[in-house]
């Protein structure tokens, strides 16, 4: 079965026991896209399980269903959004239409509010090069914004929790409903597969980093531990909350 991940921390880190088949052939053939690539391949329904934005599940409920494990959720934290010195309004580049952060960012400044779509791992270098003034940054971006001289606006996690008091619904795994019948085999991998990373988290990191666009430990174990927690296990009990929050 095709699985689609992101090449994030989180996910090479959750899933490293599937990917390099310990202990035998995991049955699933991984595949790596942004994650705005995959919230527009879930329209089409090309892979079996994927990786998406809450937002694009949401969409796309008609052809996938969002599994129980292998979601990321922050817990009072998310999406950064950020600037060259003080906002004061204007256009902010997002990374990808259906993504959570642009879900968030319209959320805190408003429907009305003017975004541009950008992939994510060129946003940093955009403010490098002086081409953006605002933005608003995921994975490990999110981490090393003061290295570009970035000012924090608003972590848009922190404001979510805060107006809503449940944790941040980043990205959900998802499964094809033609290939439903393989459901608990899936999770059950999944749940396996985060539980031995963490029991051998020094063994994940030469592939996390081998995928990730920024190498320092630090912020490769910040992004880790801060997106994968108890509710990577099981969303269970907040699925159908979290899904009304985001007004699917």
């Amino acid at each position: 079965m095709d699985f689609a991940i992101t090449p994030c921390p989180n996910d090479t880190f959750s899933y490293y026991r599937l990917i390099e088949k310990i202990g035998g052939e995991s049955g699933f053939n991984f595949v790596f896209h942004d994650i705005e690539t995959l919230n527009k391949f879930a329209f089409e329904g090309k892979y079996e399980i994927t990786k998406l934005s809450f937002p694009a599940a949401i969409a796309n409920s008609d052809k996938y269903e969002i599994l129980d494990a292998g979601a990321a959720l922050g817990i009072g934290t998310g999406p950064v959004f950020v600037a060259r010195g003080e906002w004061r309004g204007g256009r902010a580049a997002v990374p990808g239409l259906n993504t959570t952060a642009a879900l968030l960012f319209k959320f805190w400044a408003g429907k009305n509010v003017e975004i541009f779509p950008m992939l994510y791992s060129e946003i940093l270098p955009a403010f490098a090069r002086k081409e953006i003034d605002a933005g608003v940054l995921i994975h490990e971006g999110r981490f090393v914004y003061k290295d570009y001289g970035l000012s924090l606006v608003q972590d848009l996690g922190e404001f979510w929790t805060n107006k809503t008091s449940h944790p941040v619904p980043l990205g959900c795994i998802c499964i094809r409903r033609d290939v439903l019948s393989k459901k608990d085999f899936v999770q059950q991998k999944m749940r396996e597969s985060i539980k031995y990373a963490f029991a051998n988290f020094e063994k994940t990191i030469p592939l996390v980093k081998s995928r990730a666009r920024h190498l320092q430990d630090d912020v490769l174990r910040r992004h880790i531990t801060a997106f994968v927690n108890e509710y990577s296990y099981d969303i269970s009990n907040i699925k159908a909350d979290l899904i009304a929050k985001l007004g699917g």
